[in-house]
């Protein structure tokens, strides 16, 4: 019987270790790049898709560059918005990309597929305001890291020990 107990504490301390311990969840991880900081994570929504707003720097105007989690966990870049086509923006599309004007006169260049491991971003410290768009919902970026640092973007899969080691989760299900 002592036997049994044993195996049986043993298995439940396994299970335990699995369930705490294995990464299961997918988030997107923004942590610091150029300062110290814990990660921020969110959850992602069910479409699996996200969006980065910002002010563009030179003409004032806003864009928006949409993303999308691939099979791998790499992020896709599916779609760019944006209003002028002055200095830093495309003004036409590439390869299989439609470029199109909208009927709010904004550019729209789609059918992107860009993929990348990751995403770096500056946080602008006067115009830019960058946001992380989710279903709908927008998060400044400066309020969780400092204006001008240096922030990565990726797509990580995360154990509940990671999440509970002083990191933000926001967007928790």
């Amino acid at each position: 019987m002592k036997k049994f107990s044993f195996m049986g504490a043993i298995l439940l301390i396994l299970c335990v270790g699995i369930i705490l311990f294995i990464p299961l969840q997918t988030f997107l991880v923004i942590e610091p790049r150029s300062t110290t900081g814990d990660p921020v994570l969110f959850s992602l929504p069910d479409d699996h898709s996200f969006s980065v707003r910002y002010t563009h720097s030179i003409h004032l105007s806003e864009v928006e560059e949409f993303y999308h989690q691939t099979s791998s966990n790499q992020i896709q870049q599916t779609q760019l918005l944006y209003e002028d086509t002055a200095i830093g923006m495309p003004a036409n599309a590439e390869g299989n990309e439609t470029f199109e004007v909208t009927k709010e006169g904004k550019y729209l260049i789609s059918n992107m597929d860009k993929v990348f491991p990751f995403i770096d971003i500056r946080i602008g410290q006067v115009v830019a305001n960058h946001r992380l768009v989710m279903d709908g919902k927008e998060y400044p970026l400066a309020d969780y890291f400092d204006k001008g640092s240096v922030v990565r973007v990726q797509l990580r899969k995360q154990s509940l020990y990671d999440q509970w080691k002083g990191v933000t989760v926001v967007g928790k299900r």
